[in-house]
């Protein structure tokens, strides 16, 4: 009687192990949803809170955050054009990549 007393809750143990296991990896939520690229002007920089504004070509601006992660080329000064490559994290669009291009024209 002991014996079987001992491998049913050893079965029990395992099998809910594996639920929880099984449950934990279908609610994880995504850390992120699709990319989207975002082309225009910065309007604003805040290096302290790492976002800036962009007015795109339809004129919304539209408030971007990057993190250490971002990969950044260029320097972000405001009137320069940029190219955004953004995910959606935590409700805050993320830049993932940011392309700056130099606002001033040469003459």
């Amino acid at each position: 009687m002991r014996k079987v007393l001992v491998f049913a809750l050893a079965a029990a143990f395992l099998v809910s192990g594996a639920v929880i296991a099984s449950a934990q990896s279908q609610s994880a939520p995504s850390q992120s949803s699709s990319m989207k690229s975002i082309r225009g002007t910065i309007s604003s920089v805040d290096n302290n809170a790492k976002s800036m504004v962009v007015k795109d070509a339809d004129g919304k601006e539209v408030t971007i955050f990057w993190t250490d992660t971002t990969r950044l080329s260029g320097e972000l000064t405001q009137g320069a054009a940029v190219n955004l490559q953004t995910t959606e994290q935590d409700g805050k669009t993320v830049a993932t990549s940011i392309q700056v291009s130099s606002s001033k024209k040469a003459y």
